[in-house]
């Protein structure tokens, strides 16, 4: 095996990178995170060929969106998306409404952005320095030990389009704009059905609207013209972020990492990707490889829901690995609530005397300021440990975790 490139000065991108023959050594990740990692292509092989390995469940949710659907069938479908948030947090969804062919055009347009030469890409780059997150960027060091991930992206808001950025969603390909436009109408629709799926399945049929409705601060809009009632509004409502995850070509995918493991901080959580594996979830102590299941959207569950439904509902462990072979896209829609105006805490109903609130009330804002402050403490702890000879790490205690933005 070659060994990883010493300290060097980096380009910019990591896409930059895949031609070598070994990783820098800021991307080989640390050796007990290294004992689970691997090619992508060939553990997913693995994972197919063993028959007793767990999968992802696959729920059909159209009963529930179907006129003529019994009562039957629906109560069927909300059980089968409450069973797998509750056991897995994840899902794949079929029968969810988004034409085939808006997926491939959304596949299209952002593979063909990534196809432009780095120069043309950094037309769009962000500056996280600065505070600019939208944009074109990767994954530097985010980490106390300067540690970086094998991941180039872009991210942008995509709903509510009155508070989007559009000067920051690419003009090439032409079909960007109005292919990413649309997923995001359509996914903002889909949010609003998985999330009475979701109620339905806590509090039963007549409470379809409890998990939206404390997602969403709900005011009337004062006196003033429409353009700024209709900017209230915007304002108030669930936050549709996109990013668009490229993994290049990983030369030694034994010692790096696409994203670390993490859960996300949004309320839900909607990926598809170009069929090349490298999602894994954790799942009864195992890291389980998804398969992929054609025509299908991959659903988390994040942070946010776990809080409102009182741990009935589990945000996911995830992370993602990288290959020899092929890049890796996957398309990321985080539906979250407004950061500063709404307070999670679980629902009322979900708490009670031999079931009290797991969770402090908190804005989204301060939960993920939280997050990171507590990410920052664990990664400092492990550096002072590992500088003092003493580092021990438990394999069946999850990593640090964090936002994949």
């Amino acid at each position: 095996m070659a060994l990883p490139s010493p300290l060097l000065q980096l380009p910019a991108r990591v896409e930059a990178l895949s031609g070598l023959s070994a990783i820098p050594l800021e991307y080989v990740r640390p050796a007990d995170e290294r004992a689970g990692l691997g090619d992508a292509f060939h553990l997913a092989r693995t994972h197919a060929n063993d028959h007793t390995a767990p999968r992802i469940p696959v729920v059909d949710i159209s009963p529930f969106l179907g006129a003529t659907s019994s009562q039957q069938q629906r109560d069927a479908c909300v059980e089968a998306v409450r069973a797998a948030a509750a056991d897995w947090g994840v899902m794949h969804i079929a029968g969810h409404g988004i034409p085939a062919e808006l997926m491939d055009r959304l596949r299209a347009a952002g593979a063909a952005f990534f196809d432009l030469p780095i120069q043309d890409k950094e037309a769009y780059a962000n500056d996280p320095a600065a505070g600019r997150l939208q944009g074109y960027g990767s994954r530097l060091a985010t980490n106390a030990s300067g540690q970086r991930e094998w991941e180039d992206y872009l991210f942008h808001l995509v709903q509510p389009d009155g508070l989007a950025d559009h000067a920051l969603w690419p003009a090439h390909p032409p079909d960007y704009v109005p292919a990413t436009h649309d997923f995001g109408r359509r996914t903002r629709e889909l949010t609003s059905t998985l999330l009475a799926i979701l109620s339905m399945g806590l509090l039963g049929p007549d409470r379809g609207d409890a998990l939206e409705k404390a997602l969403i601060t709900h005011s009337q809009a004062e006196a003033g013209d429409e353009h700024e009632q209709k900017q209230q509004q915007d304002d108030l409502d669930l936050l549709l972020q996109f990013k668009i995850n490229y993994y290049p070509r990983c030369p030694q995918p034994e010692l790096a990492i696409g994203v670390e493991a993490h859960t996300d901080v949004s309320a839900l959580s909607f990926i598809l990707h170009n069929g090349v594996p490298g999602l894994q979830v954790l799942h009864g102590g195992r890291w389980v490889t998804a398969r992929d299941e054609p025509g299908t959207i991959i659903v988390h569950v994040g942070d946010a829901l776990e809080i409102l439904s009182n741990g009935r509902y589990t945000s996911v462990l995830h992370r993602g690995l990288v290959n020899r072979d092929a890049v890796r896209i996957s398309w990321v829609v985080f539906a979250e609530p407004p950061p500063d105006t709404v307070v999670l805490r679980p629902l009322p109903e979900l708490v009670m005397a031999d079931q009290p609130a797991r969770f402090t009330p908190r804005t989204f804002k301060q939960h993920l300021d939280s997050k990171l402050f507590k990410k920052k403490q664990q990664e400092q702890q492990k550096a002072k440990e590992e500088e003092d000879g003493n580092g021990v790490h438990h394999h069946d205690e999850p990593p640090p975790q964090t936002q994949t933005h």
